[in-house]
């Protein structure tokens, strides 16, 4: 991986100075800003993806602080990538620095794409599309008219509600330990969508409990589950037994692939989701903004789950 001095070095273009003719020519190269990306299994999906179109490209990860990051967006104008993505802690921060965002980014606020129109950069949210996509796709699951619950209220929970949203749920209860966090959502979104209820409420025993009863579908929108050690997000006698109508439980995490939120579900014969698809289609979106071809997405689709089996 380039270390911050090639990043410093090779992205910034001086004002009026043409690209280098190598960049232009020989390869394109995209990226992903975050900070960690030990995990991440974007670089190997999105060069499966480009090698598969007979394109010359790179995709690297590049771990920044939060100081060398704001860094990259002060020199936007500069940067000779093609396109890159953004994850966890940056999209809200990129959201506020681009220019031009598509609908989607500039209601939920977060950007994880970003990709070149002319001279200009758009930051778009492909989360949106991945989640929903893998939710009808791979869950199987019709949105219109059903009742969910969201747990989380950050920004990955913030393009769930929009995407729900706009599929015409019926009822969307937000649970989050920080309620205030919650409420922001229902009184951001409300408003754009008149016809789906949109309700906040504090994560605790009683309410979550109802919640899991009511609900068609249950998503995780957290971190919570992703490291061993995590504490339980809630609790298996919250959870009801399946019987003949089985729920859905959608867990945003692909990395375990079955986190202890999904386990207690299965055990309790529900349906079960995790992230890994929604990774897939968020990337595949990506992949066509930047180049304006359809994705490989059977090629990218095996790459992600070759890795996940080698490294688990």
């Amino acid at each position: 991986m380039p270390s911050i001095k090639f990043v410093r070095t090779w992205w910034p273009r001086k004002p009026g100075r043409r690209r280098c003719k190598l960049a232009e020519s020989a390869f394109e190269l995209y990226g992903i800003f975050g900070h960690p990306l030990a995990h991440t299994l974007s670089p190997v999906m999105q060069e499966a993806g480009l090698k598969a179109a007979g394109r010359k490209g790179f995709y690297l990860p590049f771990d920044l602080t939060p100081a060398d990051y704001r860094k990259v967006l002060a020199s936007l104008p500069r940067l000779i990538l093609d396109g890159f993505n953004v994850t966890v802690p940056y999209k809200e921060w990129t959201a506020r620095s681009i220019k031009h965002r598509t609908p989607e980014a500039q209601a939920v606020g977060a950007v994880n794409t970003v990709y070149r129109r002319g001279r200009q950069w758009v930051g778009t949210n492909t989360d949106v599309y991945g989640f929903c996509r893998a939710l009808a796709k791979d869950g199987h699951f019709r949105t219109q008219g059903k009742k969910i619950a969201v747990l989380g209220a950050g920004g990955a929970a913030r393009a769930v509600v929009y995407g729900l949203a706009r599929e015409k749920a019926a009822c969307i209860l937000i649970l989050n330990r920080h309620p205030e966090r919650a409420r922001k959502i229902v009184r951001d979104f409300q408003r754009l969508f008149p016809k789906t209820k949109l309700q906040a409420s504090a994560l605790v025993p009683g309410t979550a409990k109802a919640a899991l009863n009511e609900a068609d579908l249950v998503v995780n929108s957290t971190s919570v589950g992703m490291k061993k050690g995590d504490a339980k997000l809630l609790q298996a006698v919250w959870l009801p037994r399946a019987g003949t109508k089985p729920k859905l439980f959608y867990d945003l995490i692909y990395r375990p692939a079955e986190t202890v939120f999904l386990r207690q579900a299965r055990l309790k014969g529900h349906r079960t989701l995790n992230g890994m698809s929604m990774l897939l289609y968020q990337g595949a979106k990506a992949f066509e903004c930047w180049t304006g071809k359809k994705a490989p997405e059977t090629l990218m689709r095996r790459a992600l789950t070759e890795a996940l089996q080698t490294h688990g």
